[in-house]
């Protein structure tokens, strides 16, 4: 099994956002607390947030894995109307390497291959979701949930909507 790591090194010293986001949801929301984010941070969110997380690694239903994928790779208004229903918070790491824009092609794969409407049955492998050669996001991708809220206040012109999402 393997060990994630949530403190990191760098030259400049430790790197604890994974750990700092942890604590802070454990220190800013309500105990009863439904977090949504990829399977990947689930134990993390129960362990050291002390929240209930949508999905973890013990999570053996693909067929829930691709919701959760579908979920976050959909445009807002659409990732929305499910979300609510689902969780109180969503969380999304954002920035440097192991940020949720990197695996972002893995989730939407995966829920095409419960839904083959995400992407289509024509692109199994995700192509449509994704980025251009010199950074460029794809119309799918730029119009998703997970991008707005990976590039929100970042990226010139990329925002969530207010009316539907807060910080």
């Amino acid at each position: 099994m393997g060990h994630p790591s949530i403190v990191f090194k760098s030259r400049q010293g430790l790197i604890t956002d994974y750990l700092d986001g942890y604590k802070w949801l454990k220190a800013n929301t309500p105990s009863d607390a439904r977090v949504m984010a990829w399977w990947d941070y689930g134990y993390q969110i129960t362990g050291i947030g002390n929240r209930t997380s949508i999905a973890d690694g013990n999570t053996w239903n693909h067929e829930h894995i691709a919701t959760l994928g579908r979920t976050l790779t959909n445009p807002e208004k659409k990732a929305h109307n499910i979300m609510r229903h689902l969780a109180d918070y969503v969380l999304v790491w954002a920035g440097g390497q192991g940020d949720d824009m990197g695996k972002s092609p893995h989730l939407a794969r995966i829920a095409n291959s419960v839904f083959p409407d995400v992407c289509g049955e024509d692109d199994p492998t995700c192509r449509k979701f994704g980025f251009y050669a010199g950074g460029q996001p794809t119309e799918m991708m730029a119009a998703s949930f997970l991008y707005k809220a990976v590039r929100h206040n970042i990226d010139e012109g990329v925002r969530l909507d207010g009316k539907l999402f807060q910080e």
